[in-house]
């Protein structure tokens, strides 16, 4: 069947434009929690946080992030109704959406001129206190201040990794379902076959020569989740593991 002219097919239609992924990191291993793709929308940022929870103890964490809406986000999953109470005349008020009493929520807030470039930081506590929030870095490993680094070197390394993502280049993905799975790949080779030197652990202190000083670990390592770098086929033929 012959396509009329200026009439877009529903495939075509369904994978142009611009392909957002959200990354979760967990900090104190840089290990990618969680993925979720999809437009750049505060209904698929919520999506992204539901996954977050329903991947983790249900415990509200202390998120870092630049200033998106995720504050937002965070209250459809993190937050409960709060109804205030009704003075006596007029209609009843409309409850209000809180956030829950240990949900901690810090943005690094990012001010650029008009040519990009950086000019000044801000960091910025939305929910929570600073005790709260103070308390949760004092009890971190490696992540003791504000920040988005570690999220920023993994999206640095999915950059250098997979071509569909750089800038300006012409190797961009005909394809959502295709381009999703790359990252998907990318993201558990990160996981489960690199070695990360922040990660690195001394066994050793006095080693001698040609005797191993460091464990060098993957981020699945430091997690608990291996207790070796795996090789790339043996991560295509892992069994996922199965959760109670």
């Amino acid at each position: 069947m012959e396509q009329e002219a200026g009439q877009t097919s529903k495939e075509i239609a369904a994978n142009q434009g611009d392909r957002w992924t959200f990354v979760g990191i967990l900090p104190d291993s840089s290990y990618i929690h969680t993925l979720h793709h999809g437009e750049r929308t505060l209904e698929q940022a919520t999506a992204f946080v539901g996954k977050i929870k329903a991947k983790s103890d249900q415990a509200s964490p202390l998120f870092a992030s630049d200033d998106w809406f995720y504050e937002k986000a965070l209250l459809e999953h993190y937050g409960m109704d709060f109804h205030p109470p009704y003075a006596g005349r007029g209609r009843y008020p409309k409850a209000k959406r809180i956030p829950l009493a240990d949900l901690n929520y810090v943005q690094v807030q990012k001010k650029r001129d008009e040519r990009g470039r950086l000019e000044e930081i801000n960091y910025n506590i939305i929910y929570g206190t600073p005790q709260s929030v103070a308390q949760v870095f004092k009890q971190a490993e490696r992540c003791k201040t504000i920040n988005t680094v570690y999220v920023e070197s993994r999206n640095g390394k999915f950059r250098k990794d997979d071509a569909r993502l750089i800038r300006r280049t012409l190797c961009h993905s005909k394809k959502a379902i295709f381009h999703d799975a790359q990252i998907d790949f990318t993201a558990q080779v990160m996981n489960y076959t690199r070695c990360n030197d922040g990660l690195k652990i001394c066994i050793t202190p006095n080693a001698a020569l040609f005797t191993p000083k460091y464990q060098h670990r993957t981020p699945a390592m430091a997690q608990g989740l291996i207790d070796k770098p795996l090789t790339i086929k043996e991560l295509l033929f892992r069994r996922p593991q199965i959760l109670p």
